[in-house]
């Protein structure tokens, strides 16, 4: 079975910045420490936008996401955030790249003319 990975992307008002960041930061150490099937969560800035984050994270199984979505912990962040948020938050559900199922019709050229010694 496959781990479930979702991100959330949103953006928060530039006046609330520093009360967003640290009610997240709070937040990840608390799923750290209380959802032990969450297996990873960290949380992003946009480089060029600091008022958009993202946030990655990874659960063993629908059960731990499920637990996840119900904490209190999660609940708590939503109360600071959801008011200082412009626009709605966007979820994305991720899978892992695999290879393609048959490589029946896969045809392999080998062209090694770029691939001289110099």
């Amino acid at each position: 079975m496959e781990q479930i990975t979702v991100s959330v992307q949103y953006k928060i008002k530039k006046k609330k910045l520093d009360k967003a960041t640290s009610a997240i930061l709070e937040y990840v150490e608390a799923v750290k420490k209380n959802e032990l099937g969450t297996t990873e969560y960290k949380v992003f800035q946009d480089e060029s936008d600091r008022t958009v984050f993202i946030h990655v994270m990874s659960f063993v199984d629908k059960a731990a996401k499920k637990t996840h979505e119900k904490s209190e912990d999660l609940k708590k962040l939503k109360k600071i955030l959801v008011p200082m948020s412009k626009g709605k938050a966007v979820y994305t559900s991720m899978v892992t790249v695999q290879p393609p199922a048959s490589t029946e019709n896969v045809e392999i050229k080998k062209d090694m003319s770029s691939h001289e010694p110099i």
